[in-house]
């Protein structure tokens, strides 16, 4: 694989999502990412689903980068990358053929094709996130590396992540208002992906389910290909709300209940106290709480497995489900989702016991958008697609070329 990443250079990476953000600062060390800053707010001014308060939004960008940028240096010394959180969300696949003229298919060829294939997957109100080619099509073959081959034809199918223009838009606007400019923008749960999932799981057959505070990210991968994307809008947040109206606390005593005694295994009526209003304490038994929470998380993965094997190929395809993200921490998770999707599941976090992230699965975005900023690399010869809105994914595109063909 090219080694795209100067020793010298440096990143920041934002996590937007629906209940905080997180501003991280790093450069590459002896081929690793080293932390220079980092700090996370409350997600102030992201609203339900896809609405924004765009003052507040810049406020609390303004407020992370203050807190986390190393001393001795400015914004503008750092490639910076962001996520991307859209319940519209939408996948489309896309084919694009060029002449060859019967002759050994080289580089200029690939690149030649990915570029038209960018062009013609433009639609109407959307941002294309990301293009991933699938396959390669030669004399009716389908085939996965056409360098060298001869044909009169060559054709290329692609999956492209598209969200709402609008959303892109206002985020950006936001950035720019804190005079950051974002390089390149990521889908969050492919981006959660890449923080959580094998090569060998990819190739066999995975889905990576990242439930967060109001939204679940699902991206699923076959044959180390991305075959499925989706954004649900509902997450652990919901969980909190019925726990609040059950017990009647506030959200506050909620979440704290949730976190300290939640468990998706039936307990033996132990007791425990939770807090009320105005700071009196209430006893109830654990096992009214996990009355509360179990049909929540069920109905959670039931929805999350019918909109994801709603699409055939995936649901016949899935060996196993990882799941990740800030509502996975909780006790029992691992057999009530083996039961409802009926895969083999393991919950995703980091592994490594001496770094900070250990056991934190809500920061699953914020590690892989740190592998996906390594992974990027500019390419400034192709500056006219910028007014369509197309560098940053054939930037990604290019870069794939890059490490496939060198």
């Amino acid at each position: 694989m090219l080694n795209i990443i100067q020793s010298k250079q440096k990143y920041c990476v934002f996590d937007i999502g629906t209940d905080k953000l997180v501003c991280l600062f790093f450069k590459i060390k002896d081929n690793k990412p080293y932390i220079l800053g980092m700090d996370h707010q409350k997600s102030n001014g992201f609203l339900n689903n896809n609405e924004i308060d765009q003052h507040k939004l810049s406020l609390t960008i303004a407020k992370a980068v203050k807190k986390s940028l190393p001393k001795n240096s400015e914004i503008n010394d750092y490639k910076c990358f962001s996520n991307l959180t859209d319940v519209n969300l939408i996948s489309k696949k896309n084919y694009s053929e060029i002449y060859s003229g019967k002759i050994a298919i080289t580089k200029k060829d690939i690149r030649k094709i990915f570029r038209k294939s960018i062009i013609e997957s433009k639609l109407r109100g959307r941002y294309l996130v990301h293009s991933y080619p699938l396959n390669f099509r030669i004399n009716n073959k389908i085939i996965n590396d056409p360098l060298g081959q001869e044909c009169d034809k060559l054709g290329m199918l692609s999956f492209n992540v598209y969200s709402s223009y609008n959303l892109f838009e206002i985020i950006n606007k936001c950035f720019k208002n804190q005079k950051i400019n974002i390089k390149s923008y990521f889908d969050s749960g492919i981006a959660s992906s890449h923080a959580n999932l094998t090569n060998s799981e990819k190739t066999k057959g995975v889905a990576c389910i990242d439930i967060g505070a109001k939204t679940s990210k699902i991206a699923v991968f076959v044959d180390e290909k991305i075959v499925y994307t989706k954004v649900i809008a509902i997450g652990g947040e919901h969980v909190t709300n019925d726990i609040a109206k059950g017990l009647e606390i506030s959200r506050e005593s909620a979440e704290h209940s949730k976190i300290i005694y939640g468990t998706l295994n039936l307990t033996f009526n132990e007791k425990i106290e939770i807090n009320a209003e105005n700071f009196n304490n209430k006893t109830i038994s654990r096992n009214l709480l996990y009355g509360i929470i179990k049909p929540r998380y069920e109905e959670i993965f039931e929805i999350i497995r019918d909109h994801m094997f709603d699409d055939i190929y995936a649901r016949v395809s899935i060996k196993s489900i990882v799941i990740t993200g800030g509502a996975s921490k909780i006790y029992g998770l691992k057999d009530i989702s083996e039961s409802i999707f009926n895969r083999r599941v393991r919950i995703g976090s980091n592994r490594n016991k001496e770094s900070f992230f250990h056991n934190k699965p809500e920061f699953s975005t914020i590690l892989g958008l740190i592998k996906l900023a390594r992974e990027n690399n500019e390419f400034n010869n192709f500056n006219e697609l910028t007014k369509n809105n197309f560098f940053t994914a054939f930037d990604k595109l290019e870069n794939w070329i890059e490490e496939s063909y060198a």
